[in-house]
């Protein structure tokens, strides 16, 4: 594995490249250009003007010529912005400039392609003084084409969220118009692109957000927006099998302040809107108990008799900006029922940043930590967030997700109660990854000021470090052990004494050269 350039791009020209002489193969280099399914296209003919812009499934282009083969791609996580979609912009392309002589990278595209998400399209976020890193891959072999692209694929589990023993996989914060969209179908039996896409992901428990982009009716104070929950909850339950929950979850941001994710252990009744002379809790004729809420006191008092949670969205940036830390001294953060906040790497990519996020989403973590440390309340945590639109099974969707490591034995079932998925996330028992890196295992042993970190990391890419961060109720510090001498495709079991003294809480987190990441969540000190 190898190959990190950082040109620049201008005027639309490729990021990279890699410049390819045919004289050695009879015929000329064959390009496989894979999209949306597997082909071959013959590298030759007329010069090109300019680069061949290629929507190459799984982002990789692979020239073959008669001595072997050579593959470029992108990173597959830090090379994209957040978006609103995962259409499939095109990242790689060719260009044939003519006496048997090819080229070939990687690229940005310059803009959305559905005329809806013109205007929204995230980019970089680059501040002055900051080296960006622009990383791009190539893997020489001499084996043909599709050897070469399955070998490049190992790299991401071929695009999958791999299965782990003892492991069940969650996404969560998807705005499908899911209602509206089985409402037009006239079934609620309608099987929709976008789930058959994640599924095939690898992943067991998906959390929706209707209620956000679609016709349904959010601030009605009773009936309208019952009726449309019910059929929201309808539609989940039957688009959940034995090991595929559908769960009807909501970013209701209400009261509270920002953004923030709902969930809940069964269907909940609530509106976000209480009349005059309505009560706080009721019991409908037609829905069972329903909740009115009116201000942040009765959404506190709905999720302490639901069992339910909540965590902040995207923090730090679009809507919640100043949020978490914002509220962080009120009451309805000052409780378990507050998870913590979501991982969404994106929305402004620093490519300055070793960690994703690091600078949004790790330190508004670690300040909570920090502000938290003794108060009785558990750790907060960082739960893997998406927060995007409809999908498409020839969408890219792998970049843009990041997964939750539950440990569960089981995926509850739709007409189960989803009590196990939220007290993993209560209780930390899980880890977050990009896909490429896996922690099993993880354990702080040890008492008093002697502990240790014990960890079984695998791994694709290869490794550049593991670390331990702590807090001591006023700064965070870190122990970084370079893991560069290891290679790609490996595993190991990491040891890793450190001093206690004086530290409240402790987290462990990997990444590799292509800045993936996987981290588990932090835990107190006592």
């Amino acid at each position: 594995m190898s190959g990190r350039a950082t040109p620049s791009c201008r005027d639309g020209q490729p990021s990279a490249s890699s410049r390819c002489e045919a004289a050695a193969a009879p015929g000329g280099f064959w390009a496989k250009t894979s999209y949306p399914t597997s082909g071959y296209r013959r590298a030759g003919g007329a010069r090109n003007e300019g680069p061949v812009t290629t929507r190459a499934k799984n982002r990789v282009l692979v020239a073959e010529g008669a001595g072997g083969s050579l593959a470029v791609f992108p990173p597959p996580t830090v090379f994209f912005p957040a978006r609103e979609v995962d259409t499939n912009l095109g990242y790689v392309w060719f260009r044939h400039d003519g006496n048997r002589t090819f080229a070939f990278g990687v690229k940005q595209a310059d803009h959305e392609d559905d005329l809806r998400y013109l205007q929204n399209y995230a980019l970089y976020n680059a501040p002055p003084g900051t080296w960006q890193r622009m990383a791009t891959y190539f893997y020489v072999t001499p084996d043909d084409a599709a050897a070469t692209r399955s070998a490049v694929l190992a790299f991401t589990h071929h695009d999958t969220f791999a299965p782990v023993p003892g492991y069940k996989t969650m996404v969560n914060h998807f705005h499908l118009q899911f209602t509206d969209r089985l409402r037009e179908a006239g079934s609620f039996d309608t099987q929709l692109p976008d789930l058959a896409a994640m599924k095939a992901l690898g992943l067991n428990i998906i959390g929706l957000s209707d209620f956000h982009a679609d016709k349904l009716r959010q601030r009605d104070a009773g009936a309208g927006r019952f009726a449309d929950q019910k059929d929201y909850f309808e539609g989940c339950r039957r688009a959940s099998d034995a090991d595929f929950l559908v769960a009807p979850w909501e970013e209701p941001s209400m009261y509270f302040g920002g953004h923030y994710n709902l969930i809940n252990a069964r269907p909940l009744f609530y509106s976000k809107v209480r009349s005059a002379g309505q009560p706080w809790k009721e019991q409908d004729a037609s829905y069972g108990q329903v909740y009115h809420n009116g201000s942040a006191e009765d959404v506190l008092r709905m999720l302490e008799a639901e069992n339910a949670f909540w965590y902040t969205a995207h923090p730090r940036t679009k809507g919640s900006s100043g949020y978490p830390d914002g509220y962080l001294d009120q009451p309805f953060a000052q409780t378990d029922r507050f998870l913590g906040i979501a991982f969404k790497p994106g929305m402004g990519m620093d490519l300055s940043e070793t960690r994703l996020a690091e600078s949004r989403a790790f330190d508004a973590l670690d300040t909570m930590n920090n502000r938290l440390a003794g108060t009785g309340l558990k750790p907060k945590v960082l739960i893997g967030d998406v927060d995007t639109y409809q999908k498409w099974p020839h969408d890219d969707l792998f970049p843009g997700f990041v997964a939750n490591y539950l440990q569960l034995e089981r995926t509850p079932g739709p007409d189960d109660n989803w009590a196990p998925v939220l007290q993993a996330l209560s209780d930390g028992r899980f880890f977050v990854t990009t896909g490429e890196i896996h922690i099993r295992n993880y354990a702080v042993k040890g008492t008093g000021a002697q502990r240790t970190i014990e960890a079984d990391v695998d791994w694709t890419f290869p490794p550049e470090f593991v670390e331990v961060v702590w807090g001591d109720g006023t700064k965070v510090d870190r122990q970084i052990v370079r893991a560069t001498d290891l290679p790609p495709m490996g595993t190991k079991h990491f040891s890793i004494p450190f001093d206690a003294k004086g530290k409240k809480w402790v987290r462990f987190a990997a990444w590799d050269s292509a800045v993936n990441g996987a981290f588990v969540q932090p835990v107190w000190l006592k």
